[in-house]
């Protein structure tokens, strides 16, 4: 969802005691049309979906509140309910219109307010004909009950209560399928190691959520699920007595005690009792005992540091559940332990503890798994209830959209001490599924070529070359050169502010947002420009650039068919491929040469090298020259102007002539100078007036664009739009071009048809990390599943 964002008063707050950088934009708000809460014994936390302009899609939003302070929390909800209509003649907490139930959904409990029309009609109006009914939250956790009488005097509302634990189970599930980097396990050695997660591969598990009290879950399906343990031994445990024993006031407090503790000095350890390691049985010095038996054995009247006993104490509770788990999980013959609940937090020690205890007792073969939204499993849950769209297993829905991607334009840490943030879910307008012709059976499918996070040089180059295009941006801005529309410099400073602090934080917490890759960084960037309101900032310059090369195409085609001999024919176009792949804006290099409009189309073919470890153009002409011609072929396209019109069109269109269908596939929405769909259906229309054969072929439906449902300059197969998936299943050619594309991201893809991935390193760091030099070119064909002997 695009959005316009008030960005007066933006700042970053630097947690002195965490690394997060929180993001805080004072003046956005949003209208909203659904909430639900979970109100736990010590944590009451918040989901509530906003939409924005009557546009497709929306935000899921999320905050948290303890629950002695519950009246905090229910003000917090009477603000946004509010936002729910016209409060001008509706205030909050009166009777509003019931909303029109939608097929397969329990209105009137879908939302606090909604008269979603599944016709097709982006209108949501505040008005009915029907009777008036009070308005319905969701509410899960032992609060939904307790507090319920208060909920609904004090905001005219009518509170339904769901089941708890099919509410966690619910936003467990939501969350696996739905965020990227949402699971990973931890370490002291190996912090947030992002796991994975294949769809068809969810089941079965174990949720072991610890709030108050613990409850462990055995997860067969969707919604098979039974608990099969416990123990009060939980979070309300550690607070109550840290709260006794020390002046720690909030959990944060005693989280921050722990951090610099030592609990050998209360404890007893094994070294206490044998002296050494106890090697018979596998036992080290320093393993613990006895908790707290420390206390009693070496000096009675000694006045103990609160640093340590919490650390202690956090040791006891942690290590007890994690043996607990650990038993049930192999009773059970499961291999799969998620730790959910808000009593983690992303709390480093506390993560680790919990992993040390299942890696212990399972001798490695099981590691403790995490969820960064491991708090708002309930809430979520309840919202996915009360919007059932929402599901990842449910269709698009007309007004409300299709699937998530996290934002994290707008952030939020879990607490001070927490490793990670929270960004917000936005709800894309198109349901994003896996591509059908990757072959990740053998290997899982990873988009990415290289991870940034255990390597300081590369996180280091790649911070640095982002805040220098930023400058670049907003010098290009200055000069009047990009299509920001109305205050465009005041927006590009607000840009700058908000993205280069997400740099910030990223140097300090590589792992901040989830695994740091070139293709998160560029999303973030993509997200940070759309949110002040620089939705398209190139698009002046993309038009410019794309009627230029129109001028040119008649004589490009006309000498591509003057050559008789088809093998050279093929290898020309090859060339004018990556020739007009060189005309990329995002690329620092080349941006001089851009900007000063230096680099013309026979220019940009001189700047090219084919070394033949990037390169077997020989093979791939004489499988289009000799072999039997492919039946449907999906071009994954990069830039506007030359790279499009000079480059890939005429490889579509010599793929017609075979015989080939071409789907050709751009980005939905705009990224740098990115072609969209929009843009490349507008040029198919331009180009079939200048040349009979790319007519024909658009006439026929021969040669089509269909958008990838994405709005960055990298490419994750896992997630396009579902009409291009759908119309790709009988495809037997992948081609991708662009650095972007097929060098940060799918140089290792696999394919269960043939492929070809066409790009031309335009970067100096992503060049030298496979062996290549700047401006090399790449030409793979990769016959059905072959795999690409390259190591990094």
């Amino acid at each position: 969802m695009s959005t316009n964002i008030n960005g007066q008063g933006a700042k970053t707050v630097n947690r002195q005691v965490g690394e997060i950088h929180d993001i805080v934009l004072p003046n956005q708000h949003g209208h909203v049309s659904h909430i639900a809460v979970d109100i736990g014994g010590t944590l009451s936390k918040i989901v509530y979906f906003t939409t924005k302009n009557n546009e497709r899609g929306g935000r899921l939003n999320f905050t948290a509140f303890e629950t002695d302070n519950i009246d905090s929390c229910i003000d917090f909800i009477a603000t946004l309910l509010k936002d729910t209509g016209d409060s001008s003649e509706q205030p909050s907490g009166t009777p509003k219109p019931a909303p029109k139930p939608e097929s397969g959904e329990h209105s009137p409990t879908l939302s606090v307010h909604s008269e979603f029309d599944d016709s097709g009609s982006s209108h949501v109006s505040t008005r009915s004909s029907t009777p008036l009914q009070p308005l319905v939250i969701r509410a899960t956790g032992g609060g939904a009950h307790l507090f319920r009488g208060r909920l609904e005097s004090r905001l005219g509302v009518k509170v339904q209560a769901e089941d708890e634990m099919s509410c966690l189970i619910t936003g467990l599930n939501f969350f696996i399928r739905e965020v990227s980097d949402e699971v990973f396990s931890y370490s002291e050695r190996e912090p947030m190691q992002f796991e994975n997660t294949r769809k068809d591969d969810v089941f079965p598990y174990m949720l072991v959520n610890i709030g108050s009290g613990v409850s462990i879950l055995k997860v067969t399906g969707e919604n098979n699920f039974e608990r099969i343990s416990g123990t009060s031994l939980g979070g309300g445990t550690l607070w109550g007595l840290l709260t006794l024993l020390t002046g720690a006031k909030s959990f944060d407090e005693m989280l921050e005690l722990s951090k610099t503790g030592d609990n050998s000095k209360v404890d007893m350890m094994v070294g206490d009792i044998y002296g050494s390691d106890y090697n018979k049985i596998g036992l080290k010095a320093t393993a613990i005992a006895s908790t707290m038996a420390g206390v009693y054995r070496k000096q009675l009247g000694k006045t103990y540091n609160d640093e340590d006993i919490a650390r202690s104490l956090l040791y006891m509770v942690s290590n007890n559940i994690g043996q607990i788990a650990y038993l049930n999980a192999q009773l059970h013959d499961i291999d799969k332990i998620y730790f959910g609940g808000y009593f983690i937090r992303g709390h480093p020690l506390t993560m680790h503890t919990l992993s040390y205890a299942i890696n212990f007792w399972s001798k490695g073969k099981m590691k403790a798994l995490f969820l960064r939204h491991e708090g708002y499993l309930g809430a979520t849950g309840a919202f996915v209830k009360a919007d059932p769209s929402s599901h990842p297993d449910h269709p698009r829905h007309k007004l409300r959209g299709g699937s998530f991607c996290e934002n994290f334009t707008i952030t939020q840490s879990l607490a001070d001490n927490s490793i990670s943030a929270l960004g917000m879910l936005d709800r894309l307008s198109s349901k994003l599924v896996e591509f059908s012709k990757l072959d990740n059976h053998n290997v899982p499918y990873t988009p990415d070529t290289l991870t940034l996070g255990s390597r300081r040089d590369l996180q280091d180059y790649w911070l640095n070359a982002l805040e220098k295009n930023t400058e670049n941006l907003l010098q290009m801005t200055k000069e009047g050169r990009t299509a920001t529309c109305e205050g465009g410099e005041e927006k590009m400073n607000q840009f700058k502010l908000i993205f280069c602090g997400h740099l910030a934080t990223l140097r300090n917490n590589p792992s901040a947002y989830g695994e740091l890759t070139v293709r998160s960084l560029m999303s973030l960037r993509e997200q940070c420009l759309h949110e002040v309101g620089i939705v398209d900032m190139f698009s002046a310059i993309k038009k410019s650039e794309t009627e230029s090369a129109l001028l040119a195409l008649p004589t490009l085609l006309n000498e591509i068919d003057s050559i008789d001999d088809e093998s050279k024919r093929v290898e020309k176009i090859i060339q004018n491929v990556l020739a007009g792949n060189m005309f990329d804006w995002g690329s620092n290099a080349l941006h001089e040469m851009l900007r000063n409009k230096t680099l013309d189309f026979e220019h940009a073919k001189s700047k090219i090298q084919f070394p033949a470890m990037f390169n077997n153009t020989s093979e791939l002409v004489d499988r289009l020259v000799n072999g039997k011609p492919y039946k449907k072929a999906v071009i994954f396209t990069d830039n506007a102007g030359a790279d499009i019109t000079l480059g890939v069109l005429p490889f579509a269109r010599y793929l017609n002539e075979k015989g080939t269908a071409v789907i050709l596939a751009p980005n939905s929405k705009p990224a740098l100078n990115d072609i969209t769909e929009s843009e490349l259906v507008n040029l198919l229309g331009k180009a079939k007036n200048i040349d009979s054969k790319i007519k024909g072929s658009v006439s026929a439906k021969k040669l089509v664009a269909i958008g990838t449902g994405s709005s960055s300059p990298c490419l994750d197969l896992r997630r396009l739009d579902e009409r291009l998936v759908s119309h790709s299943y009988d495809a037997d050619l992948v081609v991708i071009v662009g650095m972007g594309r097929a060098i940060h991201t799918n140089f290792y893809a696999r394919f269960t048809c043939d492929s070809i991935k066409l790009a031309v390193f335009k970067n100096f760091m992503a060049a030298q990390v496979v062996g290549a030099h700047i401006y090399d070119a790449m030409c793979l064909y990769t016959p059905a599943s072959a795999t690409i002997q390259l190591d990094l």
